[in-house]
């Protein structure tokens, strides 16, 4: 009897599956490490003013850490994270994978740059920084990682924790090419936060560069190359002194895309000048409406635009160029512009106040401030928060918008105000803003009560009945949050501007992001439900902002939808389900498919029927996912569909209806694994011994066994298969770390025939 005879027959297995016992055994993997030091020149520059260095211990560039070191693996596995944007600019759906760092476009470029707030976000990152205890020393460590998706997200972290940053390392990421170019605009941003006195040559040096490091993924990458070149210019504009900003900027100009020239007006707002040159040359050539094709029309009103333009179109019915018109008001700082400032913040709605709020902070040495911190408006004694200069005679002002009855204009203060920053930052036993936990069960005449507030607040007909309703409302939040909580689907239709748009806002800060997702601008959009799926993931959304969300569902692009069902992905509450029912008829296979690996977790009753649609996508990833939705929600009716995929034209197609049959018990599943161990392709045999190995079973050892015989990469894969199933106590006793992969090869098979032929004894003695 030969041996391939010994290791084969049925029977054997058979018995030698009643003698093995289940174990698991995990196997680590091996990376790569990178290393590519360069050396970066520095460029002699005039230095502008230093701020106060940190007095921590800087980072320097170190080698990477050992591979089997548990804090770099521990900071490695917090710190990844993968998100999936979409192009705003392709005429179809173009993903983008940004490995964690995205865009947030809710923030304008002028207003990051007047604030220094960061406009690049990684939700791992931040997830981390919120917690109460200190980060640093995962920072730390994840800084050492051989990875440089996760070392530059560390070194990220540290800047953003005021930790002392080399900038020749962030330098040294910022040129690798295997780093993606979202990672690369973040690392530029926060090397233009660090010290500005090394700083500054080496983001000369970079930016003499940027055609290089921007050629690469400028055919496949539009939107990530447009981003990063875009940072390569706020980046310039954070370390250069004034001077040198305008002298370069105005030499760029003329010679820049419109899109760079938009960006460049931005920068030069805050430094203009009334006298007439080249810029303002340019645009006396250009008429309104080729501004408007060029999209200048309102970098233009912003930065360029005379006071006669301003003033006209301050009274735009277009949002947008009336915004920008007041802000050029500002720029102009002139006492006609400041009357016409001050006449706006009198008369004009909310959202063009805090227009004017940021025009006032262009204008040096006026007296508005105090008058601006008691407006009537949330919204722009929120703007005052953020913009109102931090010098001592304005202490009135911080102390009056700390104590403000707005909790988000009191963090915004805490945050920004020197004396108050230290305070913030010490430990707290309890966080400051109410969770969902933290609010009361209102009675049904409790609810009713308050419901009847909120119904006078808006539609009462004496004034002073509306203005005591907001006032007792006000002075009680949780109770709003609870009382609309539990009436949240009689809600979703209910017209209350003043509920929806004031009060909620103010209790909650989800329900100001579901403003921005409901706006109808799709970049807006996009950025607020990005912020609501980070808040999702640390507590769980208020009912009412799904229903809402799902109130407005057609007003969604296939660039927010995908965002909007990671949002739900572990909510199963009615109005998550409602969502996940209208996203299975959608057009987009990213939407459909988010859609089945719900109702794979989750199976809805009644969804049998569109996922089974699923089936037959033009897409592979798209059948699936629908047939792992169909497993969940009727696997038992659905076994002839498993089988007939099967035979379906792609591989994991075939896997995933492999599996299917395999949870429910049909021996079909395994039996075409099996087969697929002796096709002619490579990467098939692969997939199925990894496959098979991961069912753990003790009757796929003789498989395993035959799999020792193929290609490396397929005989490592059985290894460990064979290693996770057999006890360790059991294995070979020549298995070990120091031989070669031919001699484990070995040594599993001798072990097999010498367990085959054991079993063959017992079987045939007397006894047996």
């Amino acid at each position: 009897m030969t041996a391939d005879h010994v290791r084969n027959p049925p029977v054997l297995a058979a018995l030698l599956a009643v003698t093995m016992t289940l174990a698991l055994v995990t196997g680590q993997g091996c990376r790569s490490v990178v290393d590519r030091s360069r050396d970066l020149t520095e460029l002699a520059s005039t230095p502008r003013e230093s701020k106060p260095e940190p007095t921590s211990r800087p980072i320097t560039a170190s080698a990477p850490a050992a591979e089997n070191d548990p804090a770099v693996e521990a900071a490695e596995r917090v710190l990844a994270a993968s998100v999936v944007q979409t192009s705003e600019n392709a005429l179809r759906p173009q993903h983008i994978e940004s490995r964690g760092w995205y865009l947030d476009h809710g923030t304008p470029i002028y207003q990051a740059v007047a604030q220094r707030s960061p406009r690049w976000r990684h939700p791992a990152l931040e997830s981390l920084l919120d917690q109460p205890e200190s980060p640093l020393t995962t920072l730390a460590s994840g800084a050492k990682s051989s990875n440089p998706e996760i070392a530059a997200t560390a070194l990220i972290g540290l800047v953003r924790s005021d930790e002392t940053v080399e900038p020749q390392r962030l330098a040294e990421l910022i040129e690798n090419d295997e780093l993606a170019l979202t990672t690369k605009a973040a690392l530029l941003e926060a090397l233009a936060t660090t010290s500005p006195k090394q700083a500054q040559p080496i983001v000369e040096q970079l930016f003499q560069k940027r055609d290089k490091l921007l050629a690469a993924a400028e055919s496949t990458d539009t939107s990530a190359t447009e981003a990063l070149q875009q940072q390569f210019w706020i980046s310039l504009a954070w370390i250069l002194p004034p001077e040198q900003q305008v002298a370069l900027f105005t030499e760029q100009f003329l010679q820049s895309s419109p899109q760079q020239q938009g960006i460049l007006l931005d920068l030069l707002l805050f430094y203009r000048s009334a006298e007439s040159d080249e810029i303002t040359q340019h645009f006396e050539q250009l008429s309104p409406q080729a501004m408007r094709r060029l999209g200048l029309w309102e970098p233009y009103l912003r930065s360029v635009a005379p006071l006669e333009t301003l003033i006209a179109q301050t009274r735009s019915p277009e949002f947008p160029t009336r915004s920008s018109a007041i802000i050029g008001l500002g720029r102009d700082g002139s006492a006609a512009a400041q009357a016409m400032l001050k006449e706006i913040g009198d008369k004009d709605p909310a959202l063009v106040q805090v227009a004017a709020v940021f025009a006032w902070s262009l204008i040096p040495g006026h007296d508005q401030w105090s008058r601006l911190s008691e407006s009537s408006s949330w919204r722009v004694r929120l703007a005052v928060a953020e913009l109102v200069p931090l010098q001592a005679k304005y202490q009135d002002v911080f102390a009056r918008l700390k104590d403000d009855n707005s909790r988000q204009v009191r963090e915004a203060m805490v945050h920004r105000s020197p004396e108050l920053v230290a305070q913030q930052k010490r430990p707290v036993k309890s966080p400051q803003v109410t969770s969902p936990k933290e609010i009361p069960t209102l009675t049904a005449e409790e609810a009713m009560a308050v419901l009847d507030l909120i119904e006078k607040a808006e539609h009462a007909t004496v004034e002073m009945e509306r203005t005591e309703a907001r006032r007792d409302l006000l002075l009680q939040p949780e109770a709003v949050l609870a009382a609309v909580d539990q009436a949240a689907k009689p809600l979703v239709s209910y017209e209350n501007p003043y509920l929806f748009d004031v009060l909620l806002p103010q209790c909650d800060p989800a329900y100001r992001y579901l403003q921005e997702a409901t706006s109808g601008d799709p970049t807006l959009s996009l950025s607020a439900l990005r912020k609501l799926e980070q808040q999702a993931r640390q507590e769980m959304l208020p009912e009412l902002v799904l229903w809402r969300l799902n109130s407005h569902i057609e007003q969604f692009t296939p660039m927010t939808w995908p965002v909007l069902m990671e949002l739900i992905r572990s909510d199963q509450r009615e109005a998550a389900q409602q969502i996940v029912r209208r996203a299975l008829a959608h057009d987009s296979p990213q939407v459909r498919i988010a859609a089945y690996r719900y109702i794979a977790d989750f199976p809805l009753d009644g969804t049998t029927s569109p996922v089974k649609d699923g089936l037959n996508h033009e897409m592979p990833n798209v059948r699936v996912a629908a047939i792992e939705a169909l497993s969940s929600v009727a696997g038992e009716e659905s076994i002839n569909d498993f089988v007939r995929r099967l035979t379906d034209s792609d591989i994991d197609v075939q896997l995933a209806a492999c599996h299917a049959l395999d949870a429910h018990n049909d021996p079909r599943g395994i039996d075409h694994l099996s087969r697929m161990t002796y096709s002619s392709s490579k990467s098939v045999r692969l997939k199925a011994v990894q496959a098979i190995a991961a069912r753990q079973q003790e009757s796929d050892i003789a498989v395993l066994v035959r799999a020792l015989d193929d290609e490396t990469a397929i005989r490592s894969t059985a290894l460990d298969g064979l290693s996770s199933i057999v006890p360790k106590d059991q294995w070979p006793e020549t298995i070990s770390d120091a031989i070669s992969l031919e001699a484990k090869c070995a040594a599993w098979k001798n072990w097999f025939d010498r367990q085959a032929g054991q079993a063959q004894r017992e079987f045939l003695s007397p006894q047996g």
